[in-house]
């Protein structure tokens, strides 16, 4: 019994080693009030966790090491699959409370995934996906104007977001209507910009 306990633990410290933790963090400023940004990204293994963070609004320091300022917008988190169904969504995370607003208004996901493609889409509180492919669907607006939020608050159009899991592959962001601090190479925008297409026909070529 106690070699097959410790052959038990030895594999589990193999499969752990074997998982390897990315973390990629993106900010920028949104253009306007219905700006979203886009994250594609694949995860190679099932069960593996995944999350999803905003600093923005609260501030805080981000994976790079990065100290954010308080004062970002309301932000709005997403994880859609890769037939754009949406499978999470989270608005208000509790654990960060903006200094200059004394509210907790950023976006925090923690999911576990399976092998696939996926996208997370970062935008303001109210603007939620509809209908349609992710990129060019209907997306309702988010019912205010130059980043004041729900505390009329006034805030800035500075993002900052990151994401963070096992096993994950072929991360890249592109923004809608956004200016990246961090600009993205030419290779990775390609490849985003290839991806979204291929999901706008494939959900075309379904109806």
């Amino acid at each position: 019994m106690k070699k097959f306990i410790a052959t038990a633990a030895a594999l589990m410290m193999s499969l752990a080693a074997n998982a390897t933790l990315i973390t990629e963090s993106f900010t920028g400023n949104f253009d306007n009030d219905e700006s979203r940004f886009y994250i594609s990204f694949d995860v190679a293994t099932d069960n593996s966790l995944v999350e999803l963070t905003s600093w923005g609004y609260a501030g805080g320091v981000n994976a790079e090491g990065t100290t954010i300022a308080d004062g970002g917008f309301d932000s709005q988190l997403f994880i859609f699959d890769s037939l754009g169904n949406l499978l999470e969504s989270d608005d208000d995370d509790s654990s960060t409370v903006s200094a200059s607003s004394g509210l907790s208004y950023d976006a925090y996901i923690s999911r576990t995934l399976n092998i696939g493609s996926y996208f997370a889409v970062l935008t303001q509180f109210d603007s939620d996906y509809l209908s349609g492919d992710l990129v060019t669907g209907e997306w309702s607006l988010s019912g205010t104007s130059n980043f004041v939020d729900y505390g009329n608050n006034t805030r800035t159009s500075f993002y900052a977001f990151d994401i963070s899991g096992e096993n994950l592959e072929n991360v890249g962001g592109i923004g809608h209507d956004t200016t990246p601090v961090t600009v993205p190479e030419p290779g990775t925008i390609a490849l985003l910009s290839l991806t979204l297409l291929g999901l706008v026909t494939r959900k075309k070529l379904t109806k």
